[in-house]
């Protein structure tokens, strides 16, 4: 997770979306099993044709070699609520991807 005002977020949700924030590979396996599991109570699953891990890792570049966790991809990139979001941490690719729709 990050912290956020004081504040330990492991996760973000909006509507059916849902964005969960490690610190490592073995966190974030340990929140998708948490979220499976309390999924699965609910009749509800986890879709990993749909589901991406991104790591943002701005000190190693190892994790390019990482291909899956669990059984979800790993992408350099994706569109969340209409943005851009990239590995880089950065928002200078989502400011040139508005400018360009305009």
């Amino acid at each position: 997770g990050i912290t956020i005002g004081g504040s330990k977020i492991f996760n973000l949700r909006f509507a059916e979306d849902t964005t969960l924030i490690a610190a490592s590979q073995e966190e974030l396996v340990a929140l998708l099993n948490i979220l499976e599991q309390h999924s699965a109570a609910y009749g509800l699953g986890i879709n990993c044709n749909k589901t991406k891990v991104m790591i943002v890792d701005r000190e190693h570049d190892n994790y390019r070699e990482i291909k899956s966790i669990g059984r979800c991809e790993v992408v350099q990139s994706f569109i969340y609520l209409g943005s851009l979001i990239d590995n880089s941490g950065s928002c200078e690719n989502e400011i040139r991807r508005r400018i360009q729709q305009a």
